[in-house]
């Protein structure tokens, strides 16, 4: 006898296997959308509740506390995820305080581009039907150009002169003299760089065919993390006005999550550099940490959720480790040198990101001996800065097309 069909009633609970998490930006605080919303990849999320309460010290005959009362109302958590192309952009974007521009890509021939230290200029027949595409007046750009050894290296231009086709550059790899471009170069221009927007969203889990809706959520840290042995990873923090439960679907339509490969510590590692030179001992643990220093929700009388959010300022920071080989970047940060620090990931697909720290220094060098039968490593903080002209901190250029070749 064949049994076919299902069973029904197994569960305990609501199962995690069918939580779904979803988000979009709000125009006005605290105000879900009802418009599209975009659906995460996770691994896990702690979004909860909490109140605040306070007692007034009343004395009375049998010597116990008073009633507590409510005196405000706080909803916070953290996503987890693998980290993949495109998936947490959006969101990334709220940490970094600005928004993606789209990737532009032009390939040198009868249009070239000419790179000195501080600025790459448009040039040849034509230049303007280029120009004309570059329209973000700071960003990033990635210039692929074998001819000049240049394999896919990030720079950061903080103003552009329309007249001259020139990118006044601020970060970058340390250029000598003038290089041009030979036919079938590549320059791109694209990717995020922290700025001054405010962005909120309201983020939204589904359980038991109910809604829990964060408005408010201000992202306040986003973590990306490398490490060998492990898939790439992703964790951002949030501060919401509050929680709220929802009845109904308000949203117009949900956006399927992008589909984008995990990235892996392995082939899909492109390598570091630190001040323009790649460390000669393996790289064996990457982390960065993007936050919001001094964010905070306020409150008011009148209700106990909050009534508006301080964005804070934006920070970088991270850490980096690898096999002890010289005494190179010990030395820089005794020295406390400062340079762009990059660190470059793809997909299978070729999709990822280059993570450039425009002007870091390294801090607190560690180049420990632990144990018997080890390699040394040597591990470091990462302390991001402005640029020296008051630019910005943190740079990510979208990569598309290169090749997972590993380092």
């Amino acid at each position: 006898m064949a049994f076919t069909g299902a069973t029904s009633g197994l569960a305990a609970g609501a199962q995690t296997n069918d939580t779904r998490m979803d988000f979009a930006l709000e125009t006005l605080y605290a105000t879900p959308p009802t418009g599209n919303y975009q659906a995460l990849r996770i691994t896990g999320e702690t979004f909860k509740r909490a109140e605040s309460t306070s007692r007034p010290q009343e004395i009375n005959d049998l010597k116990q506390v008073s009633q507590s009362v409510v005196t405000q109302v706080q909803a916070s958590g953290t996503v987890s995820g693998a980290l993949s192309s495109g998936t947490f952009d959006d969101l990334i974007a709220g940490v970094m305080g600005a928004d993606w521009s789209p990737i532009t890509p032009n390939i040198s021939g009868g249009v070239y581009f000419n790179i000195t230290s501080n600025t790459i200029t448009i040039a040849g027949d034509s230049p303007d039907v280029w120009w004309s595409k570059y329209t973000e007046s700071s960003g990033v750009i990635r210039i692929n150009s074998p001819s000049n050894s240049l394999n896919n290296a990030i720079f950061v231009y903080g103003s552009k002169d329309d007249a001259t086709h020139t990118f006044n550059l601020i970060s970058g790899p340390p250029i000598s003299g003038t290089l041009k471009s030979a036919n079938g170069d590549a320059i791109y221009v694209g990717g995020i760089l922290n700025g001054n927007i405010d962005k909120t969203f309201t983020i939204r889990k589904k359980l038991l065919g109910k809604f829990l809706h964060y408005p408010g959520s201000l992202i306040t840290q986003v973590q990306i993390q490398l490490q060998q042995g492990q898939f790439g990873t992703i964790s951002l923090d949030a501060i919401c006005a509050d929680e709220v439960k929802s009845e109904t679907d308000i949203a117009a339509s949900v956006l399927a999550a992008p589909g984008g490969k995990v990235h892996n510590t392995v082939n899909n590692f492109l390598g570091a550099t630190i001040n323009g030179q790649a460390p000669a001992g393996c790289v064996t643990q990457f982390t960065c940490t993007l936050a919001r220093d001094g964010n905070g929700n306020d409150y008011g009388n009148g209700h106990a959720s909050a009534c508006g959010v301080r964005t804070g300022q934006f920070t970088a920071s991270g850490s980096i480790e690898f096999y002890f080989r010289t005494w190179d970047e010990y030395d820089a940060a005794l020295d406390g040198t400062q340079g762009p620090i990059i660190v470059k990931s793809v997909d299978d697909s070729g999709n990822g990101y280059a993570f450039m720290f425009t002007n870091a220094a390294l801090r607190n060098a560690s180049v420990n001996t632990s144990e018997t039968n080890q390699t040394v490593k040597a591990s470091f903080d990462i302390e991001g800065n402005p640029t020296e002209d008051g630019g910005p901190t943190f740079a990510i250029a979208s990569l598309i097309g290169v090749a997972a070749t590993g380092s």
